[in-house]
């Protein structure tokens, strides 16, 4: 007569297994594809400053704004090529648009993959923003006779993305990121642990899966190595406060770079263009006046 609750628990407890197990893979499921589909914040209304060009991408036409100059052909011979970081949007560089544009230069900032107005539905965690940099650069090019200046300027996850189209683009002329890991399994894992601890161990396979469908490997992101390759100029720009990107990173990006490390007092991560913008336009001005 005792089996019958012995077995009645054994049940209880594999029905109460498989619903875990069920309630896991689900989540990884959903957070897997919450990482690849991060919230789209749209650039809004154009400023008066930009104009709205397309720029043929992987996926289709790349709604990308651009200095007037630069979309009618008739630009300045420096042209910085901008990429916003996760969970950003074109109007990240509205000002810097403006304020380039009043000194003498172009700019021209792309939707980034899976953000903003981009056809690509998934971000690529730099790699693909790294393609969509470089396609930039192939249309910024085809504006003019004679081939311009071109100055990488990213944030963040474009920070990464413009050292990895360095490389893979080494006629490039300047390069400088804010923000921008060495390493993206570094940076991915901290990520996660600050939002749930433990979770880069609990949740790896999460990991796998939106590794699995973003067609990448984690482990091969290393904008480090790319930067080791540059001996073009180039500036790190790293917050002070910056308490997702470790400070060690921007040091390996600048070491392997040979070039400055400007650390922004007070500055959190991507806050060092509003904390500092005055210095920051005299810093990213004169390297452009050196070209």
């Amino acid at each position: 007569m005792q089996l019958l609750p012995q077995k009645h628990r054994r049940t209880k407890l594999l029905v109460y297994g498989i619903t875990l197990l069920v309630a896991y893979s689900g989540l990884c499921v959903f957070l897997a594809h919450s990482y690849l589909h991060p919230v789209r914040l749209m650039a809004g209304v154009t400023p008066s400053w930009v104009k709205e060009v397309l720029v043929p991408g992987a996926k289709g036409d790349v709604p990308t704004w651009a200095s007037p100059r630069l979309a009618a052909g008739k630009g300045n011979p420096v042209v910085f090529v901008l990429a916003y970081g996760y969970g950003g949007d074109r109007s990240n560089w509205s000002d810097v648009i403006h304020e380039l544009s009043k000194r003498g230069f172009e700019a021209v900032a792309p939707s980034m993959p899976g953000q903003d107005a981009s056809p690509d539905p998934t971000v690529g965690f730099g790699v693909k923003e790294a393609a969509m940099v470089l396609d930039t650069v192939k249309w910024v090019r085809k504006q003019y006779k004679n081939p311009p200046k071109i100055v990488l300027w990213g944030l963040s996850m474009g920070g990464a993305a413009v050292w990895l189209a360095s490389e893979q683009d080494p006629t490039v002329d300047a390069v400088i990121t804010e923000g921008a890991y060495s390493d993206f399994n570094t940076t991915m894992y901290r990520w996660l642990n600050r939002k749930m601890p433990g979770s880069s161990f609990y949740l790896r396979p999460m990991i796998w899966l939106a590794a699995y469908q973003a067609h990448i490997n984690p482990s091969t992101i290393i904008p480090g190595n790319a930067a080791a390759k540059w001996r073009k100029p180039a500036l790190v720009v790293q917050g002070g406060d910056d308490n997702l990107i470790l400070m060690s990173q921007a040091q390996t990006l600048a070491s392997g770079a040979h070039c400055p490390l400007w650390v922004v007092p007070g500055a959190k991560h991507a806050e060092c263009y509003g904390v500092a913008k005055d210095e920051f336009l005299k810093k990213v001005t004169d390297i452009a006046k050196h070209l």
